[in-house]
């Protein structure tokens, strides 16, 4: 039995919301019915229930068959509303049900019991969505990164390559200990193909993304970071993932990475990207990748001179031994109150010649396959002025 087709959003959906609705829109399978909107992760239900309805209405879905599911750890009377038989039953018509953004945690305290097993209101939803003509899942921020399991519930991508695990949520809150320190823990699962990160082009989560896929995850599966504005539309039968909105999702590929410490930090070499924008297409079976339309770009194009991954060879560094081009980033310590400051530089390599080769797509926006990115800690000193 297939699981849900999904639409997980990056965050900050706004400047591409009409897209993303029609996209939810068209993945149910119901011409009926209700959106049900799930407040769990928000401060304000009542503001995110209004902001979903004009929404809706803005791509003519009638607001009236939008309403909320009243579960929240912030409401009176709405603290246990996942095991509410009147909140239950909604489930059985409904078009579609969509996760708002705010605190991914919020979310799995309220839908799982104390054991970690499904409340019955996410026991129906589960069930519900699984079966044919069954509602379609969405979410944004926390709502999407609740999808995946486990689930990235905190942390910074500094945090997670230079301290130790945050064991509970009150370890990695803020006020109550390092709240870079990255926590993993359970989350709903909707999403089988890996753990999701979402902010991911404002917030610099790859580091917290690689690691948590490499240790939490066992390195079994790929990894998915979204871009702010931007959907994973995930069609569960065919396990095929397509992009909406304006930005990208970076699919990170683990399985042949490997992890070292180097002066008691982290370093990450092998890991492999995958860079999908709209009109792109993944196989999750198969690995194949369609850039649609998109022309490749030859060596001899200089306009992403200064984007990640540079074509001209004499504008690059180049990896000894190997000999390899590549480009880099770094990471640095968000306190820098000691020199020299901790860093990772991020080194972007392109594999000349094979079948492997790094391809760099160009068509309304730029794409790539099989770029091979190692963390490598460094030290360096900051001097200001």
């Amino acid at each position: 039995m297939a699981g849900p087709d999904l639409l997980i959003v990056g965050g900050a959906e706004k400047p591409a919301r009409a897209e993303i609705m029609r996209a939810f829109v068209a993945l149910s399978a119901r011409r009926e019915g209700s959106y049900l909107i799930l407040p769990a992760a928000t401060e304000d239900p009542a503001g995110g229930l209004e902001r979903m309805r004009s929404g809706f209405a803005e791509i003519g879905v009638d607001p009236r068959r939008v309403e909320l599911l009243e579960v929240s750890g912030l409401v009176p009377g709405w603290e246990r509303g996942a095991w509410d038989e009147r909140q239950i039953e909604k489930i059985a018509l409904a078009a579609g049900i969509w996760f708002l953004g705010g605190d991914q945690n919020r979310i799995v305290d309220l839908l799982l019991d104390a054991e970690g097993g499904d409340s019955p209101l996410l026991a129906e939803i589960r069930l519900a969505s699984s079966l044919p003509g069954g509602p379609a899942l969405g979410g944004t921020s926390a709502g999407a990164a609740v999808m995946s399991d486990p689930m990235i519930a905190g942390g910074t991508s500094f945090g997670a390559l230079a301290l130790p695990r945050a064991a509970t949520l009150a370890e990695a809150s803020a006020g109550t200990g390092d709240e870079r320190r990255l926590l993993v823990r359970r989350g709903l699962g909707f999403f089988p193909e890996g753990i999701v990160d979402q902010h991911f082009d404002a917030r610099s989560r790859l580091g917290r993304l690689v690691e948590a896929a490499i240790v939490e995850d066992g390195a079994r599966r790929l990894a998915f970071g979204i871009a702010e504005a931007t959907g994973l539309r995930y069609d569960a039968a065919r396990r095929e993932l397509t992009i909406v909105g304006l930005g990208g999702i970076l699919v990170v590929d683990v399985r042949e990475a490997k992890r070292s410490l180097k002066g008691g930090r982290t370093a990450l070499e092998g890991i492999r990207l995958h860079l999908l924008n709209g009109g792109d297409r993944m196989g999750l079976g198969d690995g194949e990748i369609s850039f649609g339309d998109k022309a490749e770009i030859g060596p001899d194009e200089a306009s992403f001179s200064r984007v990640l991954l540079d074509n001209d060879p004499s504008l690059l560094f180049h990896d000894a031994p190997s000999g390899r081009p590549y480009a880099r980033s770094l990471l640095v310590e968000e306190l820098r109150s000691r020199s020299p400051s901790l860093a990772w530089e991020l080194r972007f390599l392109r594999e000349d010649g094979g079948s492997r080769a790094s391809r760099l797509f160009h068509g309304g926006s730029y794409s790539f396959r099989d770029l091979i990115l190692d963390i490598l800690p460094i030290d360096i000193d900051i001097h200001r002025p």
